[in-house]
């Protein structure tokens, strides 16, 4: 789904085809080599409260073994879309399969409506002996599933299928790689670092932080440095809170992002800073 803004509609129809998604991936056999991470697992596994457009996964799997298990998934996927916004068809739609990552998504066009959903799926390949810190979990039993299981917008039968997940000492590493090494900085990285240091007290682990950096057949290449975030000039500052706005509003309710805004995006700043001056302090360096 492409958005500029928040749209409460699609959002809830784009989170319900990730479940779906979800459910018929780890039912696969090969699954147990997926490990689910970044924003959408933090939001559907560890209690995240900001919308997620993307199913990020690591894995050990090549990318045509990755492909194999897509093409049985949707097959299940077809008739869950179906039962939950009516007919219609789906389609696997290749984005890029670059060496080190294969990117797609998976789009359902309802007969019934203007707009397709769609979800964008990622899978960066592990390298050699090489695997991040998991947790299984049980779908259905995840409070957010629960509760759309509840009220009867998530209508699957024993969608006890079982998620492996980076733990979230885990996700939080990715989020620290994310704001060194991206082109352009987003505003997701910095709401999701403050959620899981600030919010949840999630402990910045030094030793996963540090093998992180040679994790990925992609190399981790740095753009920024911890001053950066530690010790901003003004114009750097002015760079990240234009760059939060610009992203952040398409992933929060407009109530919650008028109160990020109306601080100027303080809390996440700060938050960003705090976790980078401890990260110095306790000796972690770039590559």
């Amino acid at each position: 789904m492409n958005m500029k803004n928040y749209r409460e509609t699609h959002i809830r129809e784009a989170e319900i085809a990730q479940l779906i998604l979800l459910h018929q991936i780890y039912s696969q056999k090969e699954s147990r080599r997926l490990i689910f991470q970044g924003g959408t697992a933090l939001r559907w596994c560890y209690g995240g409260s900001r919308f997620s457009e993307d199913l990020d996964f690591v894995t050990s799997l090549a990318p045509k073994s990755v492909q194999t298990m897509l093409q049985t998934a949707l097959r299940g996927a077809r008739n869950l879309m179906i039962a939950h916004f009516g007919p219609g068809t789906l389609a696997l739609r290749p984005k890029s399969a670059r060496g080190e990552a294969l990117k797609c998504f998976v789009d359902f066009r309802p007969e019934a409506a203007r707009e397709k959903i769609s979800v964008k799926l990622k899978f960066e390949e592990l390298l050699p002996e090489k695997a991040p810190d998991v947790r299984q979990l049980v779908l259905s039993s995840l409070g957010s599933v629960a509760h759309l299981a509840a009220t009867g917008e998530f209508r699957v039968p024993r969608a006890s299928t079982v998620l492996v997940a980076e733990t979230p000492e885990e996700i939080l590493s990715d989020k620290v790689r994310a704001l060194l090494e991206r082109r352009y900085l987003k505003g997701r990285d910095f709401y999701d670092l403050w959620h899981l240091h600030t919010v949840l007290k999630i402990p910045a682990d030094m030793n996963i932080i540090q093998r992180k950096w040679t994790f990925y057949q992609a190399a981790f290449v740095a753009r920024r440095d911890f001053r950066f975030f530690q010790k901003p000039s003004k114009e750097e500052k002015s760079q990240m809170r234009e760059a939060i706005e610009q992203d952040l509003s398409r992933f929060l309710p407009p109530e919650a992002m008028a109160v990020f805004r109306a601080g100027q995006y303080s809390d996440l700043l700060e938050a960003a800073r705090a976790l980078f001056e401890e990260l110095s302090a306790k000796g972690v360096r770039l590559p």
